[in-house]
This record gives structure tokens, sequence and C-alpha cells, in this order.
């Protein structure tokens, strides 16, 4: 496969985490099981200072939640348009991959030690493609074609 399809790869993968993040933040609270009703109702109910605002552990979950979501969105945005220029700037994308790589190996490590494995292998894979993808472009005429 060709960068260029390694990297709609990954986005579509992130596309697809965004939107199973999107469902999970959506219906956090619709689980029937008493004792993480009674979790979620104190993460709402206690509030303690953060910084000079009043916030609960549930708004600052929802907070970080949708920081996520809105980073999953935007790192598959990226690599989409990235994948429009691995033929004509190699180098601008290799230099942009190697953080967004970077990251994606962050979220798959903590995908396996702090959630499950849905997220964890998609952003597994998500990581392995930019970097095949990445090194990939390193050969003979990396500057502008």
């Amino acid at each position: 496969m060709k960068p260029k399809g390694m990297l709609r790869f990954a986005s579509g993968l992130l596309f697809l985490f965004a939107l199973g993040h999107v469902v999970g933040y959506v219906t956090r609270h619709d689980n029937k099981d008493v004792r993480v009703q009674k979790v979620l109702k104190v993460m709402m109910e206690n509030k303690f200072d953060m910084y000079g605002q009043l916030r609960s552990y549930e708004e600052n979950y929802s907070g970080m939640s949708l920081n996520l979501i809105f980073s999953l969105v935007a790192f598959a945005v990226m690599l989409w348009i990235l994948s429009i220029f691995t033929e004509r700037n190699r180098v601008l994308v290799r230099a942009l991959l190697v953080p967004i790589s970077f990251c994606l190996i962050g979220f798959s490590i903590t995908g396996f030690l702090f959630f499950f494995p849905i997220p964890a292998y998609t952003s597994f894979i998500a990581a392995v493609l930019t970097i095949v993808s990445l090194f990939s472009m390193v050969n003979k005429n990396s500057e502008l074609k």
C-alpha cells in the first residue's frame, strides 16, 4: 500500500475512534449497574477547587473526553490532508507525521493500560500505518516532485 492509502486508512480509523468515543460519551450515564450509578453520583455531586473554579470529577472527565474527541477528529483531518501531499511534499509530510505518530503511540499505550482493546488497537494500527508511511517516504527523490 502506498503512503497515501496508509494515511487515509489511518484517518478513517481515527474517525471511527472519534465516533465510538462520541457514542460512549453520550451514553455514559445509561449504565444500569447500581455500583456504576453510585460512582457517577459521587463524581457529579462532589466539587473541589481547581485553580479557582469549583469542578467535579464528572466535569473533568467530560472535558477530557470532549478534548479527546476534538483531537481525534483533528488528527484524522490532518492525516487526510497530509495524504494529498505524499508525492508532492514528502519532507513536510514526514516532518508532520513524527509528532502525530508519537501521539498515536501514546493513545495506544494508554488505551491498553487504562481502557479497553478497541481504542487501543485502533490507535496502534493508526500509529503503525503512519510510521510505515513515514519510513516508506524516506527514499529517492524525497524532496518536492
